[in-house]
């Protein structure tokens, strides 16, 4: 982060000061156009007279071009005056000690979430003196909330000349915006620029290099897989007893009670012992049986929308898959009567969009986040390079 002042002048720290200076620095001065570049003369404006009546300080916002601006450094120039006349009748040579015709602010390196009415202008922003606010690094953002610079400040003849980068923010892809009430859809991208200001003659200049690039919309989440079919597990036994039906344990279902043969099995001195010739007493026999369904396995989560790109993202496009489904439940006794199967796997969140352009959608129930805006607010014209390499959005 840089961001140095400068000004055209202080002029007449000392010694004789002459009308031809003054139409010089006054009447014929043309800014400088680049934050390293040098006031030039207008050749046609530096020749013949200039009266004391050009002179004066101008006060009416409404002149673009004042010859002798108003500003704090020319309303008291000088430890020696109150500074330069904004009318004839008192107007002298010598107020226009230390006076200035211009006043620059540059910007360099990066800064995230650059305020330009907070920066060092002296109480200048609203005065008539032509001010230029040179962009020449990069402003950033990394919440698509908060535009990447901005002015919000009543502003006269003001100039913010970017051949650098003002980036938006991208818009985070649905299921990771953290918003508990919209976890689905992505979110909008980020504005770059946010100009809103009452005053008059705010430019927003584009020089051919430079980049105003609204954030893309987040994708969508994708669509939670299908959950799977539930199947049912069964488990029988037959269960026989002498003499008398038996009983299916607790929790069992009890088949009908069947009469067999004889009992194979009778007590022989003391012994049990296969005894078919034994006529007394029959076997009785029960099915005993027992299910319960399973479930199928839970369907995998959608995955992620896709962050859209901004100044903080730059991976957009390759979409991320849904998680695996989860595995169907295993039988708590017996065997599978009906196969449960395996949820499956959750489907592919949306792409992020790229500049300025909204995320991708999917079958979910949500959206894709819309795209940022280049320029957005009121009160200010936009001049220069204007094509799509340099302004991404609208303006």
């Amino acid at each position: 982060m840089a961001v140095s002042v400068s000004t055209a002048g202080p002029y007449y720290s000392s010694g004789e000061i002459k009308f031809s200076d003054l139409r010089r620095d006054f009447r014929a001065q043309q800014r400088k156009t680049t934050s390293d570049g040098s006031e030039t003369p207008d050749e046609e404006l530096n020749e013949g007279a200039i009266s004391a009546a050009e002179l004066i300080r101008v006060t009416d916002t409404t002149e673009k071009n004042p010859i002798v601006p108003d500003c704090t450094e020319n309303r008291i120039s000088g430890p020696l005056n109150s500074g330069i006349a904004a009318t004839k009748s008192n107007w002298k040579v010598s107020q226009f000690r230390n006076s200035i015709k211009y006043y620059y602010i540059t910007q360099s390196g990066t800064n995230e979430n650059f305020d330009i009415d907070a920066q060092s202008w002296n109480s200048n922003l609203d005065k008539t003196i032509n001010k230029i606010m040179f962009i020449d690094g990069t402003c950033g953002s990394n919440d698509a909330s908060s535009p990447a610079a901005s002015l919000d400040a009543t502003a006269y003849n003001l100039t913010i000349d970017v051949s650098g980068s003002i980036l938006g923010a991208g818009g985070r892809g649905g299921g990771t915006t953290g918003d508990p009430d919209d976890p689905i859809s992505g979110e909008d991208g980020g504005d770059a620029l946010s100009v809103s200001t009452t005053g008059n003659n705010v430019v927003v200049n584009v020089k051919s290099g430079a980049k105003i690039y609204g954030g893309g919309g987040g994708g969508e989440k994708g669509v939670k897989g299908d959950d799977g079919s539930p199947g049912s597990c069964y488990e029988s036994e037959t269960k026989t007893e002498c003499d008398s039906c038996p009983s299916c344990p607790s929790g069992w279902s009890s088949g009908d009670c069947t009469t067999g043969w004889h009992c194979r099995r009778k007590m022989v001195w003391g012994c049990w012992r296969d005894q078919w010739w034994d006529t007394d007493g029959s076997d009785k026999s029960r099915i005993c049986s027992r299910s319960a369904g399973v479930n199928g396995g839970t369907g995998g989560d959608g995955g992620n929308g896709r962050h859209g790109r901004g100044y903080d993202y730059s991976d957009t496009l390759d979409v991320i898959d849904g998680d695996p489904g989860g595995s169907k439940e295993s039988c708590p006794f017996g065997s599978y009567s009906k196969t449960p199967t395996d949820g499956d796997k959750g489907k592919k969140g949306g792409e992020g969009g790229d500049w300025c352009r909204p995320g991708g959608n999917t079958t979910n129930t949500g959206s894709g986040g819309a795209g940022g805006d280049a320029i957005i607010g009121s009160g200010y014209s936009v001049t220069g390079s204007t094509g799509s390499s340099n302004i991404k959005g609208s303006y």
